[in-house]
């Protein structure tokens, strides 16, 4: 990732730049939505999540200090946003479809990310473990680069990750 493209690009966006926004979206959108899916574990949440976040990009805009990371500052937004939004989520009523029939949508479904590793990750490893693995095997950043974005430090990112693949494997190989 280049972060004195991005610095430049949010810094354009800051004088109205509109073209700017797709740069600091095609920089950031692997790291946001890793970070969306981490949090909210849903994939069509974090997609909305992703979304919501560049919202926010646009209007906090003026908040950003030029010349600081910009990276970790989309970051922080969107972390804040998905957290919110997995608290509300938390307080929601949930309803039975089987139950209420009515309600049910005749809709196809299906979900693009269903895949049995990621739905094994989810149960198997903690949150912290997921963010990393997402990090690292979805999105491609380097183990130093997580360990800068999640400002903690590169053994500990590294130690998550290796205990995590341990985990998945122990899991996968004892089904």
């Amino acid at each position: 990732m280049d972060k004195h493209a991005l610095n430049k690009s949010l810094i354009r966006m800051q004088y109205g730049d509109n073209k700017a926004f797709e740069n600091v979206y095609n920089l950031t959108n692997k790291g946001v939505f890793s970070m969306c899916l981490s949090i909210v574990k849903d994939a069509h949440e974090a997609e909305d999540a992703m979304m919501a976040t560049y919202i926010k990009v646009r209007e906090k805009i003026n908040f950003y200090k030029p010349n600081t990371n910009g990276y970790a500052w989309v970051l922080t937004l969107c972390k804040n946003l998905c957290i919110n939004e997995y608290k509300k989520r938390k307080r929601e009523q949930v309803v039975d479809f089987v139950e209420n029939e009515y309600l049910a949508t005749s809709e196809d479904n299906t979900n693009k990310y269903d895949i049995p590793i990621f739905s094994i990750a989810k149960q198997v490893l903690n949150d912290a473990e997921l963010q990393i693995v997402l990090m690292y095997a979805v999105s491609g950043y380097k183990h130093k680069e997580i360990a800068e974005i999640l400002d903690k430090p590169l053994g500990t990112v590294l130690w998550s990750y290796n205990n995590a693949l341990k985990k998945l494997k122990s899991h996968i190989g004892a089904n």
